[in-house]
């Protein structure tokens, strides 16, 4: 086994007379990692005409660099998309790939979405590098992007440039497919965002984790898809007990495929909650964990709020608040980088609920 399974809740106890929510923490660890085959990587390039000059040459060497690190035995897709995508490259790793220059005159990025959806429907894991600095032209609603079918085994790296993007579509598409959407504001960090897309060892391929109809994820969308594995995965939820006399049993399953001899392997978990009166369910209750739940339950309605193009200021001075209660130094460093700014905040957003 590549990874294993550990899940903590808030409560042992839980009542008798009424439903109890608890806070239930998955961890699925790395224990033993593997070089890296049996990927795809698809870059998808916007070449519309704001990216000319000096972005568009950086965007390409950044991506040469990625390239020229990614090991035999995996595939490689290079894609251009302003009128129509269109495919560059696609076959086996290359050091590097040269890109005409040209430039057409929309940004068609549905188009190019549902070409990779086409492209992923094999099983294959397949990690998207996206990297745009403009509006949809095509279709431009997120209700759009929220229809589509998107493959389990299809994950999403997105990159927005400037401020001329549409991020709640970015953030969107990263979420639906256990991804990460980054803001940039100075193309100076490209190089280095597109060297995070490099993938030397993993633990795991088409991870799924199999939760109760009452758990509430909310860090990760269900159902839980996670198509490549590097690091610790934590997904944060609360599940409902109903009022029973009976001791409570729920179990969590974790299904994957194992990068070292590619068979499909499951591990599970089971949690039993035992009746109880309100003190002892009062004394024996994990406040760590329930602080670390009030947190990931604000941050995501701060991110909704932000999403929908609301007033957010009452919500982050309480999120704020929650991660001083957390005691945890790193949720309270990266909540410090929250200015309120929709962008900025959606990918610090992401970037912490898959941390």
């Amino acid at each position: 086994m590549t990874v294993s399974l550990k899940v903590k809740s808030s409560h042992i106890f839980v009542s008798q007379s009424v439903e109890t929510e608890a806070g239930i923490v998955i961890y699925i660890v790395p224990e033993y990692a593997t070089k890296t085959t049996g990927i795809r990587y698809v870059i998808a390039l916007d070449n519309s005409p704001s990216m000319k000059g000096e972005k568009y040459d950086i965007a390409l060497e950044s991506m040469n660099s990625l390239l020229s690190q990614i090991p035999q035995g995996n595939e490689m897709v290079v894609i251009t998309f302003s009128n129509h995508p269109k495919i560059i490259y696609r076959g086996n790793p290359t050091e590097r790939v040269d890109i005409d220059k040209e430039f057409g005159s929309t940004t068609r990025f549905y188009e190019m979405i549902q070409k990779v959806i086409e492209i992923s429907k094999d099983g294959m894991p397949t990690k998207v590098i996206l990297l745009t600095d403009g509006k949809p032209t095509d279709k431009r609603n997120v209700k759009d992007y929220e229809k589509l079918s998107i493959p389990p085994n299809l994950q999403f790296i997105n990159i927005g440039i400037g401020r001329d993007y549409n991020e709640v579509i970015l953030k969107n598409l990263a979420d639906r497919t256990a991804g990460f959407f980054y803001h940039v504001e100075d193309i100076s960090q490209l190089p280095s965002l597109f060297r995070s897309g490099e993938d030397e060892e993993i633990v795991a391929k088409n991870l799924r984790v199999e939760v109760p109809e009452t758990y509430n994820s909310l860090n990760y969308k269900k159902p839980i898809r996670i198509p490549i594995l590097q690091n610790l995965a934590t997904i944060y939820g609360t599940l409902i007990i109903p009022a029973s006399n009976e001791d409570y049993n729920v179990t969590f399953l974790v299904t994957y495929q194992d990068p070292v001899d590619s068979k499909e392997k499951t591990l599970s978990s089971t949690l039993i909650f035992k009746r109880g009166d309100r003190e002892k369910i009062h004394t024996t209750v994990n406040s760590d964990v329930l602080a670390e739940i009030r947190y990931y339950r604000l941050l995501k309605e701060y991110s909704e709020t932000l999403e929908h193009g609301k007033d957010a200021t009452k919500v982050i001075d309480k999120l704020k608040s929650i991660a001083e209660e957390t005691r945890n130094p790193l949720i309270i460093e990266e909540t410090k980088k929250l200015t309120g700014d929709s962008k900025n905040d959606l990918s610090e957003i992401t970037k912490k609920m898959r941390s």
